[in-house]
C-alpha cells in the first residue's frame, strides 16, 4: 500500500507479514508495507531481549536466546538483501517511508547486536562471538551516517511525491 492509498482509504493489493518476513518477502512489499515491517521487527527485538524464555540458557549459544537472535539476524539481512529497487536507496530517496525503513533496518540491526554484545561479554562467550556484533553494529552505523549524509541537505518540502493538495 502506496501513502497516497492509505490517506485516502483505497484498498490496495498487498502480502501478508508472514510472506514479508519470508525471505524473499521484501521483494512484494509497499514503501508503507516496509514501514509495517520494521516495526514489526522491532517489537520482536523488544521481545527477545525483555521477555525470556525459561529454555534461554544465554550460556549456550544453540540455546533458544542464540537461535531467536540467529533467526531475527538472518531476517534483517533478507530484507536488505532482497529489497526491490523501489525500496532502495538513493532511488527512493523522495519517498519518507523509503527512507525510513532503510534507517530502521540498521537501526534494528544495532539494537540486536548491541544486546547480543552485552549478553555474551557478561556471561563469558568466546570472544569471536561479540567481535562479530560489534562489525555488525560499525557496518549498521556506517549505513546510517550514509543514508543521512544523502538526505541531509535535501529540501524536506519536496521530499514526498504525494500532493496533499489533491
Amino acid at each position: 500500500m502506496d501513502e497516497e492509498s492509505f490517506e485516502r482509504g483505497i484498498p490496495t493489493p498487498s502480502i501478508f507479514l508472514k510472506e514479508a518476513l519470508d525471505p524473499d518477502g521484501a521483494t512484494k512489499i509497499s514503501p508503507f508495507g516496509g514501514v509495517v515491517v520494521m516495526a514489526v521487527l522491532f517489537g520482536r527485538n523488544l521481545t527477545h531481549l525483555h521477555r525470556p524464555g525459561p529454555d534461554d540458557d544465554d550460556t549456550n549459544l544453540n540455546g533458544d536466546f542464540w537461535r531467536r537472535h540467529r533467526n531475527m539476524d538472518n531476517i534483517l539481512l533478507n530484507i536488505v538483501l532482497s529489497l526491490p529497487d523501489h525500496l532502495r536507496l538513493p532511488g527512493g530517496i523522495d519517498v519518507p517511508n523509503v527512507i525510513f525503513t532503510n534507517m530502521a533496518i540498521h537501526t534494528s540491526t544495532i539494537c540486536l547486536h548491541q544486546a547480543a554484545i552485552f549478553k555474551a561479554d557478561s556471561v563469558r562467550l568466546p570472544s569471536n562471538t561479540s567481535a562479530e556484533s560489534k562489525i555488525r553494529c560499525i557496518t549498521a552505523a556506517s549505513e546510517i551516517a550514509s543514508i543521512m549524509r544523502m538526505i541531509s541537505h535535501r529540501d524536506v518540502t519536496l521530499v514526498s511525491r504525494y500532493d496533499r493538495t489533491r
